[in-house]
């Protein structure tokens, strides 16, 4: 057995010697084809893996097992998280029946996280090849999160894993709160950046592509997963974690809001618009083109918009926006009504363009309250004459009314 386990240590001291690849496109190994060889780097991968950080929590149980009393009150399981990209987590998590690997969204991840500010967090490098060895005879959870980071830790205990890992160079610990405010920041400025980096300032493009432009980027930015999964946990947990919900609205929403501010007031300035408050403007802007649609998302009710529904949208935002905010006397935007019931496709010149007046809006809208109004007045005053003139009595006036409605 000695000599085994020499001849083992001695192999493994000279892996520089071995082959590492092939150059004349052939195996040159028994039993293995030509058609696998293939390049490999210095660990014996096909491609180069580079070190990540995993997030290893460890943490009291949920429920109660037998064996906890024999383990730290803190520190009864383990497990880990690793962020792959801003909506995206790695969860490896050690049961008793399986190993379960899942992709996680932020706001699913978040309660892993919660859970594991109950215990202790470590931010820890991972190694790469690693000194691990599957030779460990029981592999609870203790000993895979072990080999998962490439160490050779021989502790059988989840707190005994978390002492020797607080004593290694490559980890330290987290604190989620901070964590977590500085994680939203960030993500929220990326989306903001993203939305707002493409749009130049105004020169002498009419109001209605401007907002049009902007409403589009905003919109894009507002449905995409990242920024959905960082609404729902910011609004999720809202009374656990204030600095990361306020994160998001100050390098997020706020952006946005304040960008459109800018360019309501410089309309205001070329008398295009007339609004008492242009921040309160924008802020509706923004709750308009969010409409109900974020919310239908993020129950699970449909799937974010695509972009021609995106197009359709903003235009109709725009319309109604502009219709309220545009002073008196002064040109509208085109209405695109035509194109769209007809068929057409957004910006196709089959239907004919129209445009109307601020006046020419109201008067519409007048007219067609008046002519609702017309029948119901109609009545009334036919009401009226029979009580005066005809006194007929109350009861069958009644039954009249009841037909009639």
């Amino acid at each position: 057995m000695l000599k085994l386990l020499s001849r083992v240590k001695s192999l493994a001291s000279n892996r520089d010697n071995v082959p590492r690849g092939t150059t004349d496109g052939r195996s040159h190994i028994d039993g293995v084809p030509d058609e696998l060889a293939i390049e490999i780097d210095a660990d014996g991968s096909p491609i180069t893996v580079h070190e990540a950080d995993w997030f290893v929590c460890f943490v009291p149980g949920l429920q109660r097992q037998w064996w906890h009393r024999f383990a730290n009150a803190k520190h009864k399981h383990v497990f880990a998280l690793r962020l792959v990209d801003d909506d995206t987590w790695l969860l490896v998590e050690p049961w008793w029946t399986r190993l379960m690997v899942s992709v996680l969204t932020l706001d699913e991840a978040i309660k892993f996280l919660r859970w594991g500010a109950a215990g202790n967090i470590l931010k820890v490098r991972e190694a790469i090849p690693g000194r691990g060895s599957q030779a460990r005879g029981w592999s609870n959870c203790a000993v895979l999160m072990s080999f998962l980071l490439g160490r050779s830790y021989w502790t059988w205990t989840p707190n005994g894993l978390y002492r020797r890992l607080i004593a290694d160079a490559h980890a330290e610990p987290v604190e989620l709160t901070q964590f977590l405010s500085e994680h939203f920041r960030s993500v929220a400025n990326r989306n903001a950046d993203q939305a707002l980096k493409s749009l130049p300032s105004r020169t002498e493009e009419p109001l209605d592509e401007v907002l049009r432009g902007l409403g589009t980027s905003v919109m894009r930015a507002m449905m995409s997963p990242s920024a959905i999964s960082l609404y729902k946990a910011a609004v999720s947990d809202r009374s656990r974690f204030k600095d990361a919900a306020a994160a998001y609205w100050t390098f997020g929403p706020k952006r946005a809001v304040d960008r459109i501010c800018e360019v309501l007031e410089d309309a205001q300035r070329r008398g295009e618009v007339k609004v008492d408050d242009c921040a309160l403007a924008a802020r509706q802007f923004v709750a308009m083109l969010r409409g109900n649609l974020l919310l239908e998302i993020v129950f699970g009710l449909r799937a974010s918009p695509n972009p021609v529904e995106i197009h359709v949208h903003v235009m109709s935002v725009v319309a109604m926006f502009l219709r309220g905010a545009c002073p008196v006397g002064r040109a509208r935007m085109r209405s695109t009504s035509a194109s769209h019931t007809s068929g057409s496709s957004p910006g196709s010149d089959s239907a004919p363009e129209q445009t109307f007046t601020c006046e020419q809006e109201r008067s519409r809208h007048d007219g067609l309250a008046i002519e609702r109004d017309e029948e119901p007045r109609k009545a009334v005053s036919l009401r009226a004459t029979l009580r005066k003139y005809l006194f007929i009595p109350a009861q069958i006036i009644l039954r009249c009314q009841a037909q009639a409605y």
